[in-house]
């Protein structure tokens, strides 16, 4: 499962500039490595869910479970919207 491809692939902000999550074994690298942090609990449990994917149904949850986590934690980069499709209303 780790050629899974994340569709759209998820930005995160990472040093020394932003990183591409495009597939599972990306991001499982980019958890082992926030890992090496001393990440919080929520970051413990998105590794052992990413380490234990064993069909594209469970690919696809842990996967949206991550996005939520980066956003919760402020991490995701939001994607360049067109400028026909932002309306200022």
């Amino acid at each position: 499962m780790d050629d899974f491809r994340i569709d759209p692939p998820l930005v995160v902000k990472d040093s020394p500039k932003p990183r591409r999550l495009a597939s599972l074994a990306q991001a499982r690298a980019f958890i082992d490595d926030e890992m090496r942090l001393g990440r919080p609990p929520p970051w413990r449990e998105m590794y052992h869910r990413l380490t234990a994917v064993r069909t594209e149904d469970e690919a696809t949850e842990a996967i949206g479970a991550l996005r939520e986590l980066l956003e919760l934690e402020e991490l995701l980069v939001p994607p360049n919207l067109p400028l026909n499709t932002h309306h200022n209303s």
